[in-house]
């Protein structure tokens, strides 16, 4: 077996570019999913039940938001559409009236409001119920501020340079809005508990302060003046992880102008060091976090809406980060998530694309090779035949766009099972299909 595993190692390092770490995240060739117009924003929770994350899209130009469910294996079903306000332009989830189901939050920017829609229990939504905010609404996100286990929501309003903190009354309804300054057109809001304390705090994105503001979470929901720390040109999108493996959330920021992202590490307290900044796409617009390629460590994914690309910069495992790879997207992406579409463990991406009116789905195939020929592709210390399936499903997918075959698959020998044959059907495709003297039939 390990001769066996040898062999299609050497296969595979001969064809794919070689690295000094085990895993390598590979993303299949992007498939599109029809959204309504302008999609600005997408998010992923288990709308239906069913133990599969769905996706919910927020369409700037229909004044809808999209629900696509997973079929269960990372494709999705037609997008049914509910009615929110007035050009929506970002969506969360959480369970805002405690019956076990995800609802939505819509901040929708022309009415300056945030709409409600509460599950059914079976990924279909109630009708919207708005909530006053400030002025042009562009982000929101949810936490439990005042720590009476409901989660409640802050906005980020651009034209009134403010976060809007609404508590949640404990049945999924809200109260008026509080709103804290911040720094200039407050373009993204995220929360993470900086300061170790036990609460969510706040992290704002000031796209025209070249800024972002950490509000301190007083302990009742109720928050500290912001203080800011200076981060690129055009600030537009913030998330948080522990990026350097202290326990402390840091932040990592996409600057638009710049066409970087900014890491700011978490000095231990709330209190954060001097931004570095990596280079990404053309016109980024959206960052997330996610362990892409399996080693324990966040890594980032970024949109790029002028190079219509998303961006992925593998954590270095102490908070800094290799050179972004790029992978193609739909026209004009604005946001992306992640979350395991086709249940095999790996984080994957959804992307939504304003100029084209979809969503964009990449699915993750993380390559086990490198430097050493190290084919332990399931980390259990031992080349084995669980390596052997992974380097089969590897091969088969990410490297049919090198070969005609329109055959290529898991199961090479179509013999409805994964097994030993398959490595012959993948020998046999390799050296026929992909020698330089045997064009392809």
């Amino acid at each position: 077996m390990n001769r066996i595993l040898m062999l299609t190692s050497l296969i595979l390092c001969g064809l794919l570019p070689s690295s000094s770490t085990a895993f390598e995240p590979i993303f299949d060739a992007h498939i599109e999913y029809g959204a309504g117009s302008l999609p600005y924003s997408v998010t992923s929770a288990d709308f239906d039940g069913d133990g599969k994350p769905d996706l919910a899209v927020a369409n700037y130009g229909s004044d809808n938001v999209s629900i696509l469910k997973n079929n269960g294996n990372g494709t999705f079903a037609s997008a049914v559409n509910y009615g929110v306000g007035s050009f929506p332009f970002s969506v969360t989830s959480a369970d805002f009236d405690g019956d076990g189901k995800p609802d939505l939050a819509v901040a929708n920017s022309n009415s300056s409001t945030v709409s409600i829609l509460k599950n059914n229990g079976n990924g279909t939504f109630a009708l919207a119920v708005n909530y006053g905010v400030g002025s042009y609404p562009n982000s929101v996100t949810s936490a439990d501020f005042d720590g009476d286990g409901k989660p409640d929501l802050a906005v980020a309003n651009v034209n009134s340079n403010t976060v809007s903190i609404l508590k949640n009354n404990g049945d999924g309804t809200f109260a008026s809005a509080v709103n804290y300054g911040v720094g200039l057109s407050p373009w993204s809001v995220t929360s993470a508990d900086f300061d170790g304390d036990g609460k969510p705090d706040l992290a704002v994105a000031n796209y025209n302060s070249s800024s972002v503001s950490i509000l301190k979470n007083n302990g009742d929901g109720t928050f500290a003046a912001a203080v800011s720390y200076g981060v690129e040109s055009g600030p537009h999108s913030v998330t948080s992880a522990d990026f350097d493996g202290d326990g402390k959330p840091d932040l990592a920021v996409v600057n638009a102008v710049s066409n970087t992202v900014s890491i700011l590490k978490n000095n231990g307290n709330g209190t954060f060091a001097s931004a570095v900044s990596y280079g990404v796409g053309s016109g980024p617009r959206s960052v997330t976090s996610a362990d892409f390629d399996g080693d324990g460590k966040p890594d980032l994914a970024v949109a790029n809406h002028s190079f219509n690309t998303v961006s992925i910069l593998k954590n270095n495992g102490n908070g800094t980060f290799a050179s972004a790879v790029n992978y193609g997207v739909g026209v004009n992406p604005y946001s992306v998530t992640s979350a395991d579409f086709d249940g095999d463990g790996k984080p994957d991406l959804a992307v939504a694309n304003i100029s084209s009116n979809s969503v964009s789905i990449l699915i993750n195939r993380v390559c086990c090779v490198g430097l050493t020929g190290n084919v332990d592709c399931d980390l259990a210390d031992v080349a084995d035949i669980s390596d052997l399936t992974a380097l089969i499903d590897h091969l088969f997918i990410s490297l049919a766009s090198l070969c005609c075959s329109a055959e290529a698959n898991i199961d090479g020998d179509l013999g409805g099972v994964v097994d030993i044959s398959d490595l012959t059907a993948l020998i046999d495709h390799l050296f026929i299909s992909l020698a330089p003297t045997a064009p392809c039939q």
